[in-house]
C-alpha cells in the first residue's frame, strides 16, 4: 500500500476493504480532488469499496444534502428528495437530533439519511467549505455521517465487479464567498468528469422553455385518455391565457402493474393514438407537445412480455421485471428506440422521471453505477439527437445523473409541488433554492408544476417560478386558472421574463432552520440592467407567527453568485440604490434597511434599481420581474430614455421634481417613485421622460 498526499490531491493504492489509517485532512488548503487508486479491489456485500474519514475544519454550522429516512427504498434511491439538513457547533451529530423539528413536509420521512451527496459549511474562520462528491464511469463516492460524529467519504459501485484504476471521490473548496466556494468546487469537478456535463451557460436552453406551459399531472393524476387532453387543450386555447406548451404526463402507457409493455399510447384511452391531441398545434397556441417517461422504461422497468422485439437481447433482469443495461452499446439502443418513439409520435420534448431509483434496486452486476453512467449517457445523446425542444430531468438527483447531465439544460430540484399541502409548499419552496446552489451550476432548476388557484400557495409559488429562470407550467383544471398570479409571469404572447442566473439562498439562509428560526428565508437573482430581485419567505413551521424581514445595500452585491462565469459580487452603484416593495406598491431610496413584517406563510418580493444621474428604472410594475421588460436604457441627469420589450403601466424613480412624459400623466407613488400608465401589449415601445 503506498500513500501519495498534496494539500490539493490525495491518492490512495489498495486491493481491499479495510480501514484506514489516517484521515483525509480538509483544513489545509483552499480547494482540491481527492482522488484513490484502486488495484484489484472488491466490494463488500453492499457495494463498498473504500471508506475514508474526512477530517473537517471547525465550523460553525452546515448543510448536509442528504435523503430522509422512512422509506422503503435504500440509499440511494432518497436522493431524489434531497434536502439540506442542518448541523452546527462543530458537531455532525446534531444531524441526527430532532429530525421532525427540521422539515415539515411528512413525505421527506423520519429525518435525515447518514448518507448525502453535497455538504456546505459556514467555518469558524469566516470561510465557506463546499464538498461535491463524485462519480465516474463504474463508481461512485457518497458521504456517511457515523453516531459518532465522524464523517467518512465512501466509494462503490453497488456491484460484485473488482475495481481498478483511477478514482475520484470529492472535489472541495474554500473561500471567503459563498458563491465562490461553490463554483470553484464545480470547476475542479467538471476537470475530472470529462466532458459528461458542463457549465449551465455553455448549454442550449430550449426555446419552448422561454414560454409558459401546462401539465396534466396535478390536474388528472394517471386518470387520463385522450377525450379529456383534448378537452384540456381546448380549455387552455378559450381561457386566452398564452400558455405555448402542453406536457401529457403519467397515466398513458400500455403496461401490466407498473412495467411497460409497449411505447405507443393504450388503445383503449387513446384510440386513434396522439393524432386527435397533437392535431391542435397552433404556432400562436399551444406550439410544443412534451410526454413523460419515466428512466427505465416504467416504474418497474419493463414486462417481460412485450412489443420490442429485438431489443429484448439488450435488457438485463430487473425484479420480476427487465431493465436496459445487458452492454453500453445495447443501452443505446433501447434509448434511441425509446426517445426515438417519442419524436416519431410528433413530441417535440420529454420529461424523464425515477432517474436514481435504478441504481440500488440492480442485482448481480459487476456494476450497477457503470450501467447507469451507460443509460445516463444514452438517454442524453438519444434525447440531443430526436428531440429538439430537449428533456426535463425530473427526480434526476442521482450523482450519474447530476453529473452526467452532456446536454440537458433543466433537472428538478425539489420534491413535488402538491396542491393544499402547506407543509409541502415550504419544504418544497426551500429545497428548490438551496438545492440549486449545488445542481444549478451545469442546469436550469425546475421548481416543478403549480396551481395559480392554490388557496395557500398560488401568488408564492408562481413568484418562485419566476425566481427559477426555468420552466414554468400550470397545472390547474383549465376552468381554475388564476389570472392575476399568471399573468405577471409572461408577456402576452406566453414569452417569461427570466431573470440572467437562477435565484439563490443569501448566504445567511443558506444553513438556517427557515422553520424554527423565526428569522426570514431570502433568496436573490439577478435581473436586466444591473438590477436584482430578492424574496423574503416566512417559512415558521407549524404555528403561525409573524416575523420581521429586511433588505438592505449589501444585499445587492451576492445577485451575481449564480452568474456564469462568475468573477465577483456587483459593486454597489456610485449613486446608490432604490427599493421598491411589488405588492405594496411603494419603495424608497435604500440608504438604510427596509424593513417589513411577514404573517404567517407569505412571501414578499423586493426590486433593487440601481441608480443612474437621478434616475432608476424598476420597469413594467405589472411584471413580477419589472426590470426585465426594460431594453435598452439611456440616463442623463435632465431626460431618460428607455424602451419596453411590451408597454404597459411603468414605474420610474427620479431624484427630484415630477418626471414629464408627453400624453401620460405621472401617477406619485411616494419617495420619488412614479408611474405612467402606457398602452397595453405594445412591442419596443420607447419612451423619454424629462425632469
Amino acid at each position: 500500500m503506498k500513500l501519495l498526499k498534496s494539500f490539493f490531491v490525495v491518492a490512495f493504492a489498495c486491493s481491499s476493504l479495510s480501514a484506514w489509517a489516517e484521515p483525509l485532512s480538509l483544513g489545509r488548503g483552499s480547494s482540491g480532488v481527492i482522488v484513490e487508486t484502486l488495484e484489484s479491489t472488491k466490494p463488500d456485500g453492499d457495494g463498498v469499496l473504500l471508506r475514508r474519514v474526512l477530517e473537517l475544519p471547525d465550523f460553525e454550522r452546515g448543510a448536509y444534502f442528504s435523503g430522509g429516512l422512512g422509506s422503503r427504498f435504500k440509499w440511494p434511491a432518497l436522493a431524489n428528495q434531497m434536502t439540506p439538513w442542518y448541523v452546527y457547533g462543530n458537531d455532525m451529530t446534531t444531524l441526527f437530533a430532532e429530525p421532525f423539528a427540521k422539515n415539515p413536509c411528512s413525505t421527506i420521512g423520519k429525518g435525515a439519511q447518514s448518507e448525502g451527496m453535497f455538504a456546505l459549511y459556514q467555518l469558524r474562520s469566516g470561510e465557506y467549505l463546499s464538498l461535491l462528491t463524485l462519480s465516474g464511469e463504474t463508481c461512485m463516492s457518497w458521504l456517511n455521517t457515523l453516531e459518532s460524529g465522524e464523517l467518512e467519504l465512501v466509494l462503490g459501485n453497488f456491484g460484485e465487479g473488482e475495481e481498478s484504476g483511477r478514482f475520484p471521490l470529492l472535489a472541495w473548496a474554500k473561500d471567503r464567498d459563498l458563491y465562490r466556494s461553490m463554483n470553484k468546487a464545480w470547476e475542479l469537478a467538471l476537470g475530472e468528469l470529462e466532458g459528461r456535463t458542463d457549465w449551465r451557460v455553455n448549454k442550449q436552453y430550449p426555446e419552448a422553455f422561454t414560454y409558459l406551459g401546462w401539465c396534466s399531472w396535478e390536474h388528472f393524476r394517471k386518470n387520463i385518455d385522450s377525450d379529456k387532453l383534448v378537452a384540456a387543450a381546448r380549455a387552455i386555447e378559450e381561457s386566452g391565457l398564452p400558455i405555448r406548451w402542453f406536457l401529457v404526463d403519467d397515466g398513458f402507457q400500455v403496461q401490466e402493474g407498473t412495467a411497460l409493455k409497449s411505447f405507443a399510447a393504450d388503445p383503449k384511452k387513446f384510440p386513434q393514438g396522439w393524432d386527435p391531441l397533437l392535431a391542435l398545434r397552433k404556432e400562436d397556441k399551444i406550439k410544443w407537445f412534451g410526454l413523460w417517461h419515466s428512466y427505465m422504461g416504467l416504474w418497474r422497468g419493463i414486462h417481460p412480455e412485450n412489443a420490442f422485439g429485438a431489443l429484448n437481447e439488450d435488457f438485463i433482469p430487473f425484479g420480476k421485471n427487465l431493465g436496459p443495461g445487458g452492454s453500453k452499446a445495447g443501452t443505446q439502443r433501447f434509448y434511441d428506440a425509446f426517445m426515438g418513439s417519442v419524436a416519431d409520435f410528433g413530441f417535440d420534448f420529454v420529461k424523464i422521471d425515477n432517474q436514481s431509483l435504478y441504481n440500488n434496486e440492480q442485482v448481480d452486476v459487476a456494476s450497477s453505477v457503470e450501467i447507469n453512467t451507460w443509460m445516463t449517457e444514452a438517454l442524453e445523446k438519444a434525447v440531443a439527437d430526436r428531440l429538439p425542444q430537449g428533456m426535463i430531468n425530473c427526480m434526476s438527483q442521482g450523482t450519474p445523473q447530476v453529473l452526467g447531465t452532456r446536454h440537458s439544460a433543466v433537472s428538478r430540484v425539489s420534491i413535488d409541488y402538491k396542491l393544499n399541502d402547506l407543509p409541502k409548499a415550504k419544504a418544497h419552496i426551500e429545497q428548490s433554492y438551496v438545492n440549486t446552489l449545488l445542481q444549478g451550476q451545469t442546469v436550469w432548476p425546475d421548481h416543478d408544476m403549480f396551481h395559480s388557484s392554490d388557496p395557500d400557495a398560488g401568488e408564492l409559488m408562481a413568484i418562485s417560478k419566476a425566481m427559477s429562470g426555468a420552466p414554468i407550467y400550470l397545472s390547474d383544471n383549465p376552468s381554475d386558472f388564476h389570472d392575476a398570479f399568471i399573468r405577471p409571469l409572461a408577456y402576452e404572447d406566453g414569452e417569461l421574463l427570466r431573470p440572467l442566473a437562477p435565484g439563490v439562498p443569501l448566504p445567511e439562509s443558506v444553513m438556517m432552520d427557515v422553520y424554527r428560526s423565526g428569522e426570514a428565508f431570502r433568496v436573490i437573482a439577478p435581473l436586466a440592467n444591473d438590477c436584482a430581485a430578492i424574496v423574503a419567505y416566512n417559512l415558521y413551521h407549524p404555528e403561525e407567527t409573524t416575523i420581521e424581514a429586511r433588505v438592505s445595500a449589501e444585499d445587492y452585491g451576492h445577485a451575481s453568485g449564480m452568474i456564469q462565469p462568475y468573477e465577483a459580487p456587483w459593486k454597489l452603484p456610485r449613486e446608490g440604490l432604490v427599493c421598491f416593495d411589488w405588492r405594496e406598491g411603494k419603495g424608497r431610496k435604500l440608504d438604510e434597511a427596509y424593513t417589513f413584517e411577514l404573517s404567517g406563510f407569505s412571501d414578499r418580493l423586493l426590486l433593487l434599481a440601481p441608480i443612474r444621474k437621478g434616475w432608476a428604472v424598476i420597469g413594467a410594475r405589472d411584471k413580477y420581474l419589472s426590470p426585465v421588460a426594460v431594453g435598452e436604457l439611456q440616463a442623463s441627469r435632465r431626460s431618460l430614455e428607455l424602451t419596453l420589450l411590451e408597454s404597459g403601466p411603468l414605474v420610474i424613480w427620479s431624484s427630484e421634481g415630477t418626471p414629464r412624459l408627453e400624453g401620460y400623466a405621472a401617477r406619485d407613488l411616494g419617495n420619488g417613485f412614479w408611474q405612467f400608465d402606457l398602452p397595453q401589449g405594445e412591442k419596443d415601445f420607447s419612451v423619454t421622460i424629462r425632469k
